[in-house]
């Protein structure tokens, strides 16, 4: 089992294997005319490419006419083969072999007498598959080519080569074969692989093989740190024509750092590599292009990464920022900060240990990187978002302010320092422990569900911004819910906005009762409101200045029922 192979533009291409006798390597010094076993008739060939064609002639010297077949049967020369014909000495007789193997002619003498042995020559004919010699192409600088034959990979004697320029050679293959294109351009190469009985196999042609001067300068376009350990690099598209090598530059100056295959990566490469660290590491890249006989080279500009990371991430009343940064000093201009992909700042230093930005609300905030064009190569660094593993916590607003109304409590929020999402109010009543109570958007609100009970309620405040952070706890603020009634003992209803109504004072009173009675007993006024009081009137018509009676009840901090009665006066 033999392999052949040719090697164009640095690939290697895999033929199909030949199942040829080992002998024939070795036996292809084969001169015409080739005679039969017993001299009957001679053919021009006995081995050739599929596609032979040979010729036989009759030579048996006295003989009359002979019948031929060229695919007959060697073990039964009569019955086994067809024949196609008979000829006479010295005539001819052609065929074509289209397909490979071992083939025989047999031919007949039928006017003779004897066994089938005796009246039949034989003439053995090997045909091989058309394959491609085995030769590798290398295309060099200068519009140089170079051949290297590998004879013992392929049944050939010799080759023939058309250089596609009007330029040829033959040759045995156990040399090297250099070229020179007098202009650089694409050429159609053509080899024949020939055999020394005088018989070439079918050209084999190498198309758009490119001449050139100097190998392409390679072209990198993008640096793009996609992860701490990950880098894609973006370039032209590479020539199948050239060998590439990246280059890596770690601080120390560029050494090879992986083979670019134009095949497996034409227009960019992933690097992944532990050892890299983007966030506090920038890279240097190249890729040199060098031509196939390693005579030539040319490097591409270089390009380097950018090292980002937020240092530092803080919430006053504004959120604030920290970034470094690093690059290389090599021609640099200047570097942009993006934020979700736009420019939001540029800075004219390559690097930055600690660059704070402040930004009044949460949705400044987003995903940013760094970019920046140096020798023509853009990079970009990796994306960092702040508070990326924990929302922030805003700074705590002020303690709201808390104002007895009645039986209920007003509170007034403060402002915030940054834009309002709502207000979340916590309340410390009967228990030991703040509890939610109400979220609001509004700067206000009235607190009408203390528990009974409650002698004293506090309060504490957080707020949420636009995006749903949340603050610290303002200090807590308290007020007293008065058991102690305060009841006037005179009123004057006159409207002069002084002591118009008769009340007690504000407070939270559990199961409230307030009656008023005249001189006589009579029931003239009640509720269970504690905020409201009597006005002085009497179904409608104000009442008669004089002594008036009172009783009010309701349950203390402790529970108990407390009752207290005692007389006023209404002064007209």
């Amino acid at each position: 089992m033999w392999g052949f192979s040719f090697k164009y533009g640095g690939i290697y291409r895999a033929l199909i294997p030949l199942l040829l006798l080992v002998g024939l390597f070795q036996s292809h010094h084969l001169l015409a005319q080739v005679s039969s076993q017993k001299g009957w008739f001679e053919a021009d060939y006995d081995y050739g490419c599929e596609g032979l064609t040979i010729t036989i002639t009759h030579t048996r010297s006295g003989a009359g006419a002979l019948f031929y077949g060229f695919e007959g049967d060697p073990n039964n020369p009569v019955g086994g083969t067809s024949f196609e014909g008979s000829f006479n000495e010295g005539n001819t007789a052609t065929h074509t072999y289209n397909g490979d193997g071992t083939f025989y002619v047999v031919v007949v003498d039928q006017s003779g007498s004897g066994s089938d042995a005796d009246r039949t020559d034989v003439l053995e004919i090997t045909v091989i598959r058309t394959i491609s010699p085995s030769v590798e192409i290398y295309s060099c600088s200068s519009n140089t080519l170079q051949l290297i034959f590998n004879p013992a990979n392929d049944p050939y004697d010799s080759y023939f080569v058309d250089f596609g320029d009007g330029n040829s050679i033959a040759t045995d293959g156990n040399t090297p074969i250099s070229h020179s294109y007098a202009n650089s351009g694409l050429y159609d190469i053509i080899l024949q692989g020939r055999f020394n009985n005088g018989l070439s196999c079918s050209g084999y042609e190498y198309n758009n093989f490119l001449a050139y001067d100097q190998p392409a300068t390679p072209i990198l376009n993008d640096i793009i740190a996609e992860s701490e350990t990950s880098i894609t690099l973006e370039y032209e598209p590479l020539d199948a024509a050239f060998n590439y090598t990246l280059q890596m530059d770690e601080g120390s100056g560029f050494q090879d750092y992986v083979d670019l295959d134009p095949s497996i990566n034409p227009q960019s490469i992933t690097l992944t590599d532990a050892s890299f660290n983007t966030r506090t590491e920038f890279y240097g890249f190249r890729i040199v292009a060098e031509d196939e006989c390693q005579t030539s080279s040319v490097e591409s500009e270089a390009g380097y990464s950018i090292a980002f990371d937020i240092v530092d991430q803080a919430v006053s009343n504004t959120f604030d920022i920290t970034f470094s940064w690093q690059t290389t000093s090599q021609n640099f201009s200047n570097i942009n900060l993006l934020r979700d992909g736009s420019i939001l700042q540029s800075f004219n230093v390559e690097q930055s240990s600690g660059e704070t930005i402040n930004f009044n609300n949460c949705t400044g905030l987003g995903e940013f990187s760094m970019t920046s064009i140096i020798n023509g190569v853009t990079s970009t660094s990796i994306n960092r978002t702040p508070f990326e593993t924990s929302p922030p916590t805003l700074t705590a607003p002020s303690q709201p302010s808390v104002e007895l109304a009645g039986s209920t409590i007003e509170l007034n929020f403060p402002s915030t320092d940054f834009p309002l999402g709502e207000y979340v109010l916590y309340r410390k009543d009967i228990t030991d422990d703040f509890n939610e109570i109400f979220s609001t958007s509004a700067n206000s609100h009235t607190d009408t569900t203390i528990p009974g009970g409650t002698a004293q309620v506090c309060y504490k405040l957080a707020y949420r911004d636009e995006c749903g952070n949340i603050s610290e706890l303002s200090d807590e603020v308290c007020i007293v819910l008065s058991s102690s009634l305060s009841i006037p003992n005179a009123f004057s209803p006159n409207g002069d906005g002084i002591n118009d109504v008769f009340k007690i004072n504000d407070g939270i009173y559990p199961n409230f009762s307030f009656m008023i009675f005249n001189r006589w007993g009579s029931l003239i006024f009640n509720t269970t409101d504690p905020s409201l009081g009597w006005d002085g009137s009497y179904e409608g018509q104000p009442a008669n200045g004089g002594t008036y009676h009172y009783q009010i009840s309701f349950q203390n901090a402790d529970n108990l029922r407390i009752t207290k009665t005692g007389s006023f006066v209404l002064i007209r």
